[in-house]
């Protein structure tokens, strides 16, 4: 059987593909198994670990009852940590006979070479998203004052956007698309700083929208972490 990685920023549309393959699979729900991140405690989990996939690795070979393969979905996979990509290795070079394996994640980034090279990639198109020209000025007007400002200023911007958790993920989601475009544009320049901001800010992103964490610690925790002289 083959192992997939679906992409996509909306879980519902990885969820709505996983749906349709399982139809044109012919898999009952009763034979599809989704492993998720830990949210039933006071503190949700911000990772999934090795121990999750310990578990899952104990019940993958067993044999489908209801259909002639099953399907094994790890949703949020942008969340398992190095140790247990490293444990999932193992199964993805051996798959069990009947069993589709599937990694739902927002982003590759995250994912471990070797886990991308096991794995056919299926990434979902997504409507673009169109900012005012109003917004992009802004961003960049930040972009440029990013390397010059004081930590007292980081600390104030941090505080601003904090204010409101959903403000603040729109904020960053036009960050990243502000940046994103930028580095296209003039590739020649998409430095080492430019991809590191990228990579931090992706990370903020999906620490907020999926975990509990106070949302000022961690917007401080992102703009204090540079260290670099200029983005241009």
């Amino acid at each position: 059987m083959v192992s997939f990685i679906v992409i996509a920023k909306e879980k519902k549309k990885r969820e709505d593909y996983i749906k349709e393959f399982a139809l044109k699979e012919k898999i009952d729900s009763f034979d599809i198994t989704i492993v998720e991140r830990d949210i039933s405690g006071k503190t949700a989990a911000q990772s999934i670990g090795i121990e999750t996939i310990k578990l899952l690795q104990k019940k993958i070979f067993f044999k489908p009852l209801k259909s002639p393969s099953k399907i094994i979905v790890i949703e949020d996979a942008q969340l398992l940590t190095p140790e247990a990509q490293n444990a999932l290795l193992k199964v993805l070079e051996e798959p069990p006979a009947h069993t589709f394996i599937i990694l739902g994640t927002e982003t590759k980034e995250t994912l471990l070479p070797t886990i991308l090279s096991r794995c056919q990639m299926i990434e979902l198109e997504e409507k673009k998203k169109e900012l005012s020209d109003k917004t992009v000025e802004e961003i960049n007007a930040f972009l440029t004052e990013l390397p010059n400002l004081s930590i007292g200023d980081k600390l104030k911007h941090a505080e601003r956007l904090a204010k409101d958790k959903e403000k603040a993920l729109l904020w960053i989601e036009n960050f990243i698309l502000v940046l994103r475009e930028n580095m296209l544009q003039n590739l020649e320049n998409a430095n080492v700083n430019k991809i590191e901001i990228l990579k931090s800010f992706q990370s903020l992103h999906t620490l907020l929208k999926t975990t509990n964490v106070n949302p000022r610690f961690a917007i401080e925790n992102t703009l204090l972490s540079f260290s670099y002289d200029k983005i241009e």
